[in-house]
C-alpha cells in the first residue's frame, strides 16, 4: 500500500527455459495488461535478459525496482509506470521482420562472389543499439544476427572489412554514445576477440 492507501498487485512470470527475444516480448505483453503502479516479478535463465530488461525499461518508461541472480535465474521486479508505453503488436512485428531481413543479407553476403567478405564484427549491449548504430552510419557498414561462436543468444554485430576501419567504427561510435562492447575477427570457423 502506498501513502494513498492504494492497493496495488503483484505477480509473477516465470520465463525460465526462453531465449530471446520471447523473455521481453512476454513481458511487455504482460505489463500491458497492469495497472499503473502493478509491479511484476520475472525470472528468466536467458543469458541476455538482464541487459535486453534493463534496456526495455529505459525505452518504456517503467521502473526495476529490483535484479538479483540466483543459480542461473536473473530475477527482475519491475513497476508499470504511468509514463510507461509498451510496444505495439506492430512494434513486434516489426522487430521479427528485422532478424528475418538480417539474416537474409547476412546469406547473400556469404553467396555474393564480387564482394569481399567481412572479417571483423563490432558486437553491442542490445540489438537497439545495433539498429540505432547502422542508421548512423548511413549505410559504412551493415548489421547481420550475431555467429553463435560469439554469443549463442540473440544479437546483432556490425560486420566490417579490415580491423582499420573496424577500429575506427568502433572508435566513432564509443564517441557518439553508442554501446559497443567489442570487436571480433573471424579466423577460419571461429571468432577471436581483438579489441578491447
Amino acid at each position: 500500500m502506498n501513502s494513498l492507501g492504494e492497493q496495488y498487485q503483484a505477480k509473477t512470470l516465470d520465463l525460465s527455459g526462453l531465449m530471446c527475444p520471447l523473455p521481453v516480448v512476454m513481458t511487455s505483453e504482460h505489463i500491458k495488461r497492469l495497472s499503473e503502479g502493478d509491479v511484476l516479478t520475472v525470472i528468466s535463465t536467458d543469458p541476455g535478459f538482464e541487459l535486453d530488461i534493463r534496456n526495455w525499461c529505459m525505452q518504456t518508461g517503467n521502473e526495476i525496482l529490483s535484479i538479483k541472480k540466483e543459480d542461473n535465474r536473473v530475477i527482475v521486479q519491475i513497476r508499470k509506470s504511468s509514463v510507461g508505453a509498451e510496444p505495439s503488436l506492430w512494434y513486434w512485428i516489426k522487430f521479427h521482420a528485422l532478424g528475418v531481413k538480417l539474416h537474409i543479407r547476412h546469406i547473400l553476403m556469404q553467396l555474393n562472389p564480387f564482394t569481399k567478405k567481412p572479417d571483423h564484427f563490432i558486437t553491442f549491449s542490445a540489438i537497439s543499439e545495433g539498429t540505432r548504430a547502422e542508421k548512423f552510419l548511413k549505410g559504412r557498414a551493415k548489421l547481420i544476427p550475431i555467429p553463435d561462436e560469439i554469443d549463442p543468444r540473440c544479437g546483432v554485430v556490425m560486420a566490417i572489412r579490415g580491423y582499420q576501419k573496424a577500429k575506427s567504427i568502433y572508435d566513432e561510435l564509443l564517441k557518439s554514445g553508442f554501446g559497443v562492447e567489442a570487436i571480433y575477427k573471424k579466423e577460419g570457423k571461429s571468432y577471436r576477440r581483438v579489441y578491447p
